[in-house]
């Protein structure tokens, strides 16, 4: 097996100089590309233009990139739309060359009647598959052997955000007797965990193959207080449980989500169907579509279009599986899990740091699975617009706190001789340039665009590029704005039903939001990026921000009245790891 991945926590002289090398890098590009076309904006203003019309058009061939596979991965979410997954574990468990002959038939048939074409595209990228299946002579694994293993981390969430997701289990369309679901709660938050607790396991107790709650104990040495900690001691919980159970490592398939993450029915079936066909399934990360739905309507129009502009990063990244990393809610096997030693305890990012972890670990031998299902969570959305606007700034700044697994994919890359010297390259690279164009993008376009021809100069006036330099600009920014247009039409065909309480005129407002994606693209997009990259750059570390999560409808905050008083609380129980 490949290393571990490192802490940035070290004692050894050299890795903690490496670990503020490699912190400083990100941003001394980003802050270095900031200074020199402030500078040299003043003494050569030719060379300012020229990198500024290049900076453009690779933001174009960005954009017009972004564009093509956006598209493609909205086709394959369409194609993939109504697949009874179920019934795929179901046959694909049985005799392959007979569920290929059975395909075959529903091909022609579907042919022959003229059945719409995403309908057909689908029927025939699946035959594709169980053909390769057939010949690779692939080990499929029976479906009812699978559990399901789902870890919600919650501090301070509402009842009803946790009551929806759970809610959405139950829903699926997937045995609810195999899946083993965990409500990990953080002990700090005190007794209104434990009421939610008690009240969570009275009405779904009895749903599930196994409902535990889990507290996890607050300033255990090494630690900080981060989502991967708690999730970590879930699992190692959990991990008991299946223990005694005797129920084998590599037939879970571990499901880490955010607490108000409502899976799709088909979810768990399209999980399950991927895992089973996998020959190396334990060494695969499956990562579904993340949407921001829950309450995107009741959203103000600046979140909604920072929520939608993530759902579309992420379905682009599933057109590249092999640059597809793992974000926010996602799947694994528990036994790769148990073998890289859990989530780490004291990084911010452990959706991400979680791949990397598996990346090292398996030398290079591990990847990510997307998965054209969604899965939906919260928009953005606090008491006041003020509020959420400062959520949507502290939110977005701890995605792009994701930077601090580079230092830590550096050291690991320096250390492990397995993985091939052009995947380290490639990860570097896409790591560094998608970070440096996240915190550039939204200044060098706008803002020192403009510099060589407010400070130029007279000499820099009476050339033939200075002349030409607004209308070129002009003129490549236009053509990007063809990401925008293909924005507004992904934006209606994804979004939920409106609710009754909304007229006509939110659906407008549903297109006019995209006007502030200027704005938005500065304050809400790069402006927490430069932050983050900025802080690392200088060692001011974040700590973990949880996003506040409020519903217009249905919202019941810890501790609330609804709760009640609930008997044995006055005594918090001793059994901080699991209750019930």
């Amino acid at each position: 097996m490949g290393v571990f991945l490192p802490s940035p926590r070290t004692s050894h002289r050299r890795d903690a100089l490496l670990q503020r090398a490699f912190e400083i890098v990100p941003g001394l590009l980003l802050w270095s590309t900031f200074l020199g076309l402030f500078i040299f904006s003043f003494f050569q203003p030719v060379a300012v233009a020229i990198f500024i019309i290049a900076y453009d058009l690779y933001w174009l061939i960005r954009v017009t990139y972004f564009s093509i596979f956006m598209l493609l991965a909205y086709r394959r979410v369409r194609m993939e739309w109504g697949t009874d997954w179920r019934r795929r574990c179901e046959k694909a468990s049985g005799e392959i060359p007979a569920y290929r002959r059975e395909i075959e038939e529903e091909t022609a048939r579907a042919e022959r009647e003229g059945a719409p074409k995403r309908r057909l595209q689908s029927l025939r990228l699946h035959l594709q598959e169980i053909r390769r299946i057939e010949t690779e002579k692939v080990d499929v694994w029976d479906w009812t052997t699978i559990r399901h293993l789902v870890i919600f981390p919650t501090y301070q969430e509402g009842l009803e955000i946790l009551r929806s997701s759970l809610r959405a289990l139950l829903q699926a369309d997937y045995p609810n007797e195999r899946m083993i679901v965990v409500l990990a709660f953080e002990e700090r938050e005190g007794i209104p965990a434990y009421r939610k607790a008690k009240a969570l396991r009275q009405e779904f107790g009895s749903s599930f193959g196994a409902f535990l709650t889990t507290f996890h104990p607050d300033g255990i040495p090494g630690e900080a207080r981060v989502k991967g900690a708690n999730m970590a001691w879930a699992a190692r919980q959990a991990k008991q449980y299946l223990d005694r159970e005797n129920i084998p490592y590599d037939r879970v398939i571990l499901s880490a989500f955010d607490a108000d993450t409502c899976v799709d029915r088909q979810y768990f079936g399209c999980l399950t169907y991927n895992y089973i066909i996998h020959p190396q399934r334990t060494r695969r990360s499956y990562q579904p579509l993340p949407m921001y739905h829950n309450n995107i309507w009741d959203a103000p129009s600046f979140a909604r279009v920072v929520a939608n502009s993530t759902t579309f990063w992420h379905m682009v990244q599933s057109i590249r599986p092999d640059l597809l990393i793992t974000f926010s809610s996602h799947a694994m096997s528990f036994k790769a899990l148990v073998e890289v030693g859990y989530w780490p305890v004291d990084v911010i990012s452990d959706d991400s740091v979680i791949f990397y972890s598996c990346y090292l670990y398996y030398g290079g031998q591990y990847e990510t699975i997307p998965l054209y299902v969604p899965v939906s969570m919260d928009a953005n959305l606090a008491e006041s617009y003020w509020r959420t606007l400062i959520n949507q700034y502290k939110q977005m700044r701890r995605w792009a706190w994701g930077i601090e697994k580079f230092p830590l994919m550096m050291r690991g890359f320096l250390i492990d001789r397995a993985i091939p010297l052009r995947k380290k390259i490639k990860h570097v690279f896409r790591m560094l340039e998608g970070n440096y164009s996240w915190g550039s993008a939204p200044f060098v376009i706008p803002v020192f665009g403009s510099l060589p021809l407010l400070v130029g100069g007279r000499e820099f006036y009476q050339t033939v590029l200075a002349y030409n330099f607004t209308a070129t600009t002009r003129s490549i920014l236009s053509m990007a704005l063809v990401g925008v247009f293909l924005s507004v039409f992904l934006c209606h065909a994804l979004l939920p039903p409106r609710p009754a309480r909304y007229g006509r005129w939110r659906t407008v407002s549903m297109t006019l939001q995209w006007a502030l994606v200027p704005l938005s693209y500065i304050f809400l997009v790069g402006l927490p990026a430069v932050d983050a990259q900025t802080r690392l750059m200088l060692g001011r570390y974040l700590t973990f921000w949880v996003t506040d999560k409020k519903r217009k409808e249905g919202d019941v905050a810890s501790g609330s009245p609804e709760l009640g008083p609930v008997a044995g609380l006055a005594e918090v129980p001793e059994k901080r790891e699991e209750v019930g």
